[in-house]
Formats: structure tokens, C-alpha cells, sequence
């Protein structure tokens, strides 16, 4: 587009009425191909950040492959291209995939839109070893997560329709006959494929877009997650038919194939954008935490702590009115399980100022750390974001 001096692709803002559905149908595909993209090279890359474990930089969205870039030395950012993982990713790659920092691996799902193609993938040393193709509904799917022993897709209960479009509806609406399910994978089995993952259904409908963390011990799998159930009366933004997403812990029993939701103290509260400590990821972890939602879809008023041995809410951060937050990010600072700092992005809609928060994760305390004001900039809220310590940023660096 900056080559062409104006804009070229479609945006999913402009998916509305009839002239949107023309232009899901007829139209974003062959604009690709007039500009000489296979589909998987024309992704806005505007979803989220990821830090490979080699030290690779991605920026991330399900519509195409990561895009590689990296920081000079003044932290500013530099374009390098898509990642092809050493010429064995030619797909798409979803906006989340999971960093194993114990293992190296990196696993992730991936679809094509409107032509039932998805698959689970698993990267070993910079290149991609396995794809396992996956019959799954035609729904959401934008995360999923890993334990020790377990890859897991979700598979939940939204179903596309671009036909919606027409009568200017959201793009996925909530199937309320399709119930949540979950397509497990054993880490120990050698090699990804179809036969090799085992399906459990849950009880009920229900939608998840982020998962927070899972873990395995006995042949269990304990995922916390905020979960959405139906409600037909929403039928706004990206997603509709779907309620509140609030905090669930769900209990998947490998060996019995069941799948249990259980409420836990803070279930009430609306929730989004989970986190634990990035490097806990595959592993255990004790504390968790997410954005509180306000009014809006993604602005946060707040931020939660989640102790997942107490299965409860510790404590909450309420921010003063008038101030919005965008993704509660971890910053280490020790070794201990909450030693360390949330960051994030504060937008001050009486000031019209932006700021940058570091609050201590121990204490949760209201009044932050430090606050520092963004000079003659606001910061837009909202997707994810990505802490990176000093020792990363030199390794990215060194990367050529």
C-alpha cells in the first residue's frame, strides 16, 4: 500500500451490507492475486507480538504468516518479512501461537477462512516438523494452549457465516446446538497427525477467544479461561450471540473423555485479555491475571489476579474513572512466582493523556509503581502486547 500510494486490501470493518459480502466473496482474494500475495503474504500482521524461542521477533495475525522484524539498537522497529520457518510454512499461522521455552517447540494452529482448511503445527529448531489437518466446525478458533504432556485446540461454538453480513450482523454467531469441545494431543506421541488426537465434548455451548492457562497432573487437564455462553440479545461487534466472557476453570479428564466448567470465585466479573508469566507457559504456574472490562468491548477499567491453587480471586486493581487500560502485560523481576510488575497502557479521558503503568503483581496495589507520561503521542488500546527482558533484546539483535 505504500508502494501504491493508496489503500489496496480490505479491512473487516468494511464487511458490512451487501457491498461487504461482495467483497468477502468476490473481491479481498483476487486482489491478493492482481498484487502478485499468495494469501498467507497480505496479513495486516496488527494482532499480537511473539518472541520465538531462538529469538525471533513476530508480530502476529491469523490472516497470514508471522511477520518477522526485529528492533535496532534505538528499540525502533525494522521490517524484515514473512517467516517461512526455513521454507516449510507457505500458511497461515494464528495470532497466538505457544512458546514452549523449556522445550524450543512451538505449536500452533492455523485456517483458511470459508474453505474448511485448519491444522495443528508444531516448529522444532526454526522449522516446521509437523501438520496434523483437523476436522473442526467452521467457528472462531483464535486461541489455543499447551501443558507439559498435552497440545490442546478448542473448538467452541461460534459459527461463521458470511451471509450475516447482509443483514449487517457480526461475522460469527453463536451456535447455541454446537457444543464446546476440545482436540487433545499427547506430547510424547512422536508425530502430529489427525489419528492422534482425541476429541472430548464439553456439557454445554460455550465460546472461548483467549485462554489463559493450562495445565496437566493425572491424566487431567486444568484450563482457566474466560468462557462465554449464549445470549441472543448481543448482536455487536465480532462476535454475536455470545454473553459476557467471565473466568471458568475447566476440568478436561483424558482418561474418562469428559469435560467438566466450573465457576470460581470472580466468575462474576467480565473478563478478558489472560495472562500468566511467559516463561511458565508448558509448565506450572500459581497466579494468573487479566483485564477487568468496563463499557466497552476491550477497555479495561481494571486488572484481576487469579490463584489457581486457591481456585479464587486474590485481588483487583481498580483504575480512577475516566481511565482506560489496554493488555496487562508480565515484567519479571525475580524468580518468584508474582515477583514482578503488570505493565500496561493507561488512556486518561479527562487529561487526553497517555501514560505508561508498572503496578507490583504481590500487592496489586492501585497506586502504581511508577507512571510515566507518553510525550506528544496517545497510545491506541487495545490487541497485545509483549515485554522483552535486556538479555532477549540482544539476542534479537545479534539475529541477522
Amino acid at each position: 500500500e505504500k508502494k501504491f500510494g493508496a489503500e489496496w486490501f480490505t479491512r473487516i470493518g468494511e464487511f458490512s451490507g451487501w457491498s461487504g459480502l461482495a467483497k468477502v466473496l468476490l473481491v479481498a482474494g483476487k486482489k491478493n492475486k492482481l498484487a502478485g500475495l499468495a494469501e498467507s503474504r497480505a496479513s495486516t500482521a496488527n494482532t499480537a507480538i511473539g518472541l520465538t524461542p531462538e529469538g525471533k521477533l513476530w508480530a502476529l495475525n491469523e490472516g497470514g504468516s508471522p511477520f518477522r522484524f526485529r528492533l535496532d539498537e534505538q528499540g525502533r522497529p525494522v521490517s524484515i518479512g514473512y517467516d517461512t520457518l526455513g521454507g516449510t510454512l507457505q500458511e497461515n499461522m494464528s495470532a497466538h501461537p505457544k512458546m514452549d521455552a523449556q522445550t524450543g517447540e512451538i505449536f500452533f494452529h492455523g485456517r483458511v477462512l470459508g474453505k474448511k482448511k485448519f491444522y495443528a503445527s508444531r516448529v522444532v529448531d526454526g522449522r516446521m516438523t509437523d501438520q496434523a489437518m483437523l476436522s473442526v466446525h467452521d467457528g472462531f478458533h483464535h486461541d489455543m494452549f499447551i501443558t507439559e504432556n498435552y497440545v490442546v485446540i478448542v473448538d467452541g461454538s461460534m459459527k461463521f457465516g458470511p451471509e450475516a453480513i447482509v443483514k449487517q450482523k457480526p461475522l460469527w454467531m453463536f451456535e447455541p446446538e454446537r457444543k464446546l469441545r476440545f482436540g487433545i494431543w499427547p506430547r510424547s506421541e512422536k508425530k502430529m497427525t489427525p489419528e492422534s488426537f482425541q476429541w472430548i465434548e464439553a456439557p454445554e455451548a460455550a465460546e472461548i477467544v483467549h485462554t489463559m492457562f493450562g495445565y496437566d497432573e493425572d491424566r487431567k487437564i486444568i484450563l482457566w479461561t474466560p468462557l462465554g455462553r449464549q445470549d441472543d440479545g448481543n448482536e455487536t461487534g465480532i462476535l454475536g450471540g455470545i454473553g459476557d466472557l467471565k473466568m471458568h476453570r475447566v476440568v478436561i479428564d483424558v482418561a474418562k473423555g469428559s469435560a467438566e466448567i466450573q465457576a470460581v470465585s470472580g466468575s462474576h466479573l467480565k473478563t478478558e485479555f489472560p495472562r500468566v508469566r511467559d516463561d511458565r507457559i508448558g509448565r506450572r504456574a500459581r497466579y494468573g491475571y487479566s483485564g477487568l472490562q468496563g463499557a466497552g468491548e476491550f477497555d479495561f477499567v481494571g486488572v484481576l489476579k487469579w490463584d489457581f491453587e486457591e481456585c479464587r480471586l486474590v485481588s483487583e486493581i481498580r483504575f480512577p474513572p475516566g481511565v482506560i487500560g489496554g493488555e496487562p502485560v508480565f515484567v519479571p523481576a525475580g524468580e518468584g512466582e508474582d515477583e514482578g510488575y503488570v505493565a500496561m497502557f493507561l488512556w486518561n479521558s479527562k487529561t487526553r493523556e497517555s501514560t505508561f503503568a508498572l503496578f507490583d503483581f504481590r500487592t496489586l496495589s492501585s497506586e502504581p509503581v511508577v507512571e510515566l507520561v507518553v510525550p506528544d503521542h496517545d497510545v491506541p488500546l487495545g490487541f497485545h502486547a509483549l515485554w522483552i527482558t535486556e538479555e532477549q533484546f540482544q539476542k534479537q539483535l545479534a539475529l541477522s
